[in-house]
């Protein structure tokens, strides 16, 4: 089967061109998710330092050193 050089040009620019999209598109998900993921991380962490510096303060208030 033969196919014109050109028809075959084109077809492979409109592939890279859909190809280029479906990329960005999807670095777009993931940076969203990125995101979403990093605030839910920080918010742990400063719940989880929150209650280390309370039990710290509860500690030495306890032990008389505050």
């Amino acid at each position: 089967m033969y196919v014109d050089p050109k028809d075959y040009a084109a077809a492979i620019k409109k592939v890279d061109g859909i190809e280029e999209k479906v990329e960005f598109t999807f670095a777009e998900i993931q940076q969203t998710e990125g995101k979403r993921l990093g605030r839910e991380v920080g918010i742990l962490y400063g719940f989880l330092f929150g209650a280390l510096i309370y039990i710290a303060y509860s500690i030495f208030i306890q032990l008389g050193l505050i």
